[in-house]
């Protein structure tokens, strides 16, 4: 069929039918772009058609419970079946099997982008740059306690954790390993 296009193109506004032709290849054309522009920005959605439904469910208990462990109801493990395995397969989430359930025991977010692509959706991006403006300018041998960053910004101490993560991931500074901490100390 792109012979056919490649003919019209040619054609152009000469004929009357093709200046129909060349407008709906153009189309098509800006659709596919449009297409391959989303796959870049969002790569995570461009996984199944559900995830942003099902992350939407999994921000919603990380903000209830300001918790990673993950366990979602039965029926949602059903419904949502493809796009966990989806982010499993990307290594997005992890948790075990049993014969008779995925996620017998839930499961836990473990990529820090997840998460933070999980506060892009339904997070306010006020609180967000605001972390981020206190993570960036943190400077060398400051320490960031995740404590108070939750009592100003209103987060969850996991997304907090998550952003430091990120940041350690890069060599900008080095989390807590204490548990029940969420410290981070800037190194460069």
């Amino acid at each position: 069929m792109n012979w056919f296009y490649s003919i019209v193109r040619v054609a152009g506004a000469g004929f009357p039918v093709s200046s129909m032709l060349v407008q709906l290849q153009a189309e098509i054309d800006a659709e596919q772009i449009d297409l391959r522009i989303s796959r870049l920005e969002d790569p995570i959605s461009q996984l199944h058609s559900d995830i942003r439904a099902l992350s939407e469910i999994i921000y919603g208990m990380i903000k209830q419970n300001d918790d990673l462990r993950i366990y979602l109801k039965e029926d949602d493990c059903e419904k949502y079946s493809r796009a966990l395995a989806a982010l499993e397969s990307q290594s997005l989430i992890d948790g075990s099997h049993t014969i008779n359930r995925r996620f017998e025991c839930g499961f836990r977010v473990v990529d820090p982008t997840y998460v933070m692509y999980m506060c892009a959706l339904f997070e306010t991006s006020e609180s967000m740059e605001k972390l981020y403006g206190i993570i960036e300018n943190c400077s060398v041998g400051q320490q960031i306690d995740g404590e108070q960053i939750q009592e100003t910004l209103n987060l969850p101490l996991s997304v907090i954790g998550s952003a430091f993560n990120i940041y350690e991931s890069k060599g900008f500074g080095i989390c807590s390993r204490i548990i029940g901490q969420t410290i981070y100390l800037g190194k460069a």
